[in-house]
């Protein structure tokens, strides 16, 4: 039985760490957390930091691992790390740094040609200033290197008045000050789209439309498919665009998560993450909505194994909810038993309990839980995330 060892185990990825299991692999899970649910799941588990590379490799050559698998950014450059180490399939640690560090990302998508915003580093606080200025408003700004997602310091800045409290915002949830400032896009829509590839050959998988919390702050409210790009004349281009993408920044094997923009001038590139896309996102959104079982063919690609399929078999609806409510102290929640119980809903969970203050949302960490929902077309299932939400009664102190 192959090994697979799979850097992190927390609620968001017992569902692929099953699947894992499920498809006949051995699944090894690391995180520092010693109460993670995912540990559970696993075959074998071990509290590590994922970050301490040579902690992981030490685990990892023990274990006789055959492949290695992030399931977020501060994974990436440890399984590149691993991979060069004990001589198992991966891309290169320069592709894992091009693929973690925004602003070298950007560069090199700047050299290939790839469109993408136009965008400053800045280290201080006087230098976001100053890049603000040759950028122009509407800008936004982007902790540089900012492993941890969940849109934290991401804010757009369209006054001059707003400058102060934007640089402040963004400051305020990592040490490292280093910021991009970069245009703001006016977009038609927004997009993630999953990618797996295998042979240096890019595979676009499934493709999101998202629907965004109101500015100043870009968190995903709802993350839906299929795009509604699938059916469009431009589509061929956006597929050409997405492959470029990845393949200008090396990533030869396993998965991609890219987030994008179509524009009334052609489509334009924010990022890549060099692996599935966070929480549900491979299992069981693209799973369901596809037919192509995501997590999985990843690991059968970095094993070396031949994936089974690539190509999607499905183009079902799918919406990635999440739960939003009004700020303010809970006093009661109802109506929980009443969503878990609905046949369009995959997945949910209410992060709140009684007592819990629910805050404003400036970043993903401020939603309050998630609902996945089906259905036959996107706009089925962004109508079942919607009734679900309804069914939850919250009343406030």
């Amino acid at each position: 039985m192959k090994k697979v060892l799979i850097l992190g185990a927390s609620r968001y990825y017992i569902k692929s760490i099953e699947a894992t299991k499920q498809a006949g692999y051995w699944v090894i899970a690391i995180d520092r957390n010693p109460d993670s649910p995912g540990f559970q799941s696993a075959n074998e588990s071990f509290v590590c930091d994922i970050i301490d590379k040579d902690k992981v490799l030490e685990i990892a050559i023990k274990a006789h691992i055959d492949a290695v698998v992030p399931l977020n950014d501060y994974g990436v450059p440890t399984a590149a790390y691993i991979a060069s180490k004990m001589g198992i399939n991966y891309f290169s640690e320069e592709t894992a740094e091009l693929a973690t560090n925004k602003e070298k990302m950007r560069k090199k998508w700047y050299e290939d040609h790839i469109p993408c915003p136009r965008l400053e580093l800045a280290t201080t606080a006087d230098g976001i200033r100053n890049a603000i200025k040759n950028i122009g408003l509407p800008c936004i700004l982007k902790p540089a290197h900012g492993y941890g997602g969940a849109s934290r310091g991401v804010v757009v800045i369209s006054e001059e008045r707003r400058i102060e409290d934007a640089i402040s915002f963004s400051l305020s949830f990592y040490n490292d000050q280093a910021t991009l400032i970069e245009s703001f896009v006016e977009s038609l829509y927004e997009h993630s789209a999953e990618v797996l590839v295998y042979k240096g050959v890019p595979y676009i998988i499934a493709i999101s439309d998202k629907i965004k919390s109101p500015l100043p702050y870009r968190v995903d409210k709802n993350v839906l498919y299929p795009s509604k790009m699938l059916d469009s004349e431009r589509y061929h281009d956006l597929e050409t665009t997405i492959s470029n993408a990845v393949k200008s920044l090396g990533i030869n094997t396993g998965a991609a998560h890219v987030e994008l923009a179509t524009t009334k001038k052609g489509f334009v590139l924010f990022e890549i993450g060099a692996r599935c896309g966070g929480g549900g996102t491979p299992e069981p959104i693209v799973h369901y909505s596809t037919g192509v079982d995501e997590f999985v063919e990843q690991v059968r690609i970095l094993l070396g194994d031949k994936p089974i399929n690539l190509v999607p078999t499905k183009n079902l609806g799918c919406n990635y909810h999440f739960i939003s409510p009004k700020a303010g102290k809970i006093k009661s929640i109802e109506g929980l038993e009443k969503i878990l119980v609905l046949d369009n809903v995959l997945d949910f969970e209410f992060f709140k309990k009684v007592g819990d203050e629910i805050a404003p949302v400036k970043v993903g960490t401020d939603r309050a839980g998630f609902i996945i929902t089906t259905g036959q077309t996107q706009k089925d299932a962004y109508q079942a995330g919607c009734l679900a939400e309804s069914l939850l009664k919250i009343t406030y102190e």
